[in-house]
């Protein structure tokens, strides 16, 4: 598994989103945490949720994930 964004869980639950819409299994680390005390899981909070993907899939994820932080939300950006 590879890191391929960090972010509020707001944010990562969108790229989450996108990137299963594109049929990319996606784990979410701290999820739960980022919620109840982000200040834990990183220093002052900032960016707790992390998303992490199978490195076979890598490549379609950071056109996904560069394309979500340009503006460009759409499911469709990342041919197969």
């Amino acid at each position: 598994m590879v890191g391929v964004f960090s972010g509020s869980y707001f944010e990562a639950m969108n790229v989450r989103n996108l990137l299963e819409g594109n049929e990319i299994s996606v784990f979410t680390q701290n999820e739960y945490m980022s919620n109840i005390e982000p200040w834990v899981v990183t220093a002052g909070g900032l960016n707790p949720v992390k998303l992490q993907v199978d490195e076979l899939d890598l490549e379609v994820s950071e056109i996904i994930v560069q394309d979500y932080l340009n503006g460009n939300n759409n499911l469709e950006t990342a041919d197969k």
